[in-house]
């Protein structure tokens, strides 16, 4: 018992000292806080839109962790085409190069030395980002120990002057009409700012959050709607509205027509993982190259890329797999699917019908391939080659007719002003 007191003491004056010595290195510090701005454009204190706006114009904000996957930004921008004078807040530096508008790139929660300080004070129950549903019902996030929730606040406190600054070149978090927060979190994670604001509030869950993390109490009790691009969302929290993943694509999609494999042409098979363990990667891998000796297969691993690049190597694939777990599929299914190609993900069976049930009875178009049997199920796609073209066209629009841009913030924005 003493030597874990001594060991926490030793854990909590170490994390003290490091942030006392980031903190203190105020040049740093300040100099960093000139380039708070991604777009120097975006430093107008309004977003200049449309003199033509309809009679429910409002002024919007988008709080989020991160431009995941660059669907916050889509949705800004859709906003705007619609007149309303929406703008985007990220805390975190973007994982990929997509398009920002006020980006805060905060220290801290991606330095170097943070995770091994988190495992070491949560005893390693740090939760993994994994393909899997979270079962019974939703859980609500809280410190794993006093030490925890003391990193917690020290990084709350670090990133304040910098939150501060950005609101203030906006106009103040009250000057706006509707407040969108990714994952019901607060700009802190223990909330403050979004907790006291009158401001009416919408959470909107992107990613994993709900399942891996949970519900951060103090801005979900304030939402007046909630909405999620995740099925297995609304069978933890029932009163979440589920959305399809909104998609544009980008300006540098590739701009080629699917072309089909010709007889006795090697199979260019495309996965692109970005967690190895969420996605099933090795286990996809391992079965592929398990079927080199019966078919010519050219595996095409995007890893690691910038989008741009990501997109041109997907766009040289015959067919391609996003994942197998219980989540279904992602941003990387809808790409492909729009490029033609046919795609592969695991369906779970209610999954299936869900999708039905939104899509007014129309099948969804991918290759179901499933953990169990996964070796077997990407044998039949690649006997099913010559059937791929229909598949693929099948596939793409599908995929346009349900992830439209337009339709997703349509609905919920036809949701949001029933409940403001």
């Amino acid at each position: 018992m003493k030597q874990e007191i001594e060991l926490q003491k030793y854990i909590v004056c170490s994390a003290y000292k490091i942030f006392v010595y980031r903190i203190a290195n105020i040049g740093i510090f300040w100099e960093w806080r000139k380039n708070i701005f991604a777009h120097p454009q975006n430093k107008s204190k309004t977003y200049h839109v449309s003199l033509v706006q309809s009679i429910q114009s409002m002024r919007i904000l988008h709080l989020a962790i991160e431009n995941f996957a660059g669907i916050p930004i889509r949705l800004v921008k859709e906003e705007r085409r619609l007149g309303h004078d929406s703008r985007l807040i990220t805390l975190l530096s973007p994982m990929q190069n997509y398009e920002e508008d006020i980006a805060l790139r905060l220290p801290a929660l991606n330095a170097p030395f943070v995770p091994l300080l988190r495992n070491i004070i949560r005893l390693g129950h740090t939760p993994n980002i994994i393909n899997k549903r979270h079962e019974g019902t939703v859980k609500y996030w809280k410190p794993a120990n006093a030490l925890d929730a003391a990193l917690f606040r020290l990084r709350d406190w670090y990133w304040q002057p910098s939150i501060h600054a950005a609101l203030q070149q906006i106009g103040g978090l009250n000057s706006f009409d509707l407040i969108f927060a990714d994952g019901g979190h607060d700009f802190t994670r223990f909330p403050q700012l979004l907790a006291e604001t009158p401001v009416p509030i919408v959470s909107m869950y992107y990613g994993s959050d709900m399942r891996t993390r949970g519900i951060i109490t103090g801005v979900q009790e304030k939402a007046r709607a909630t909405f999620t691009f995740e099925h297995d969302h609304t069978l933890l929290f029932p009163e979440a509205q589920f959305l399809f993943y909104p998609y544009e694509a980008p300006v540098y999609a590739p701009s080629r027509s699917y072309l089909p494999p010709q007889e006795g042409e090697t199979l260019r098979i495309g996965h692109a993982p970005t967690n190895r363990a969420a996605k099933g990667t090795d286990l996809i891998l391992s079965a592929l190259e398990s079927l080199r000796d019966e078919f010519p297969i050219e595996i095409i691993l995007i890893e690691k890329l910038p989008h741009p690049q990501a997109m041109a190597a997907k766009a040289r694939c015959h067919a391609f797999i996003d994942s197998i777990g219980e989540i279904g599929y992602g941003v990387n299914s809808i790409e492909s699917l729009l490029m033609g190609i046919p795609t592969a993900v695991e369906i779970m069976p209610d999954f299936a019908l869900f999708l039905q049930e939104q899509c007014a009875g129309e099948a969804h178009p991918f290759f179901n391939i499933r953990r169990a049997n996964l070796r077997e199920d990407i044998r039949a796609m690649l006997l099913a080659r010559q059937n791929w073209s229909g598949v693929g066209e099948y596939g793409a629009s599908w995929a346009a007719r349900h992830h439209s841009l337009q339709g997703v913030v349509a609905r919920y924005m036809q949701s949001v002003l029933a409940v403001i």
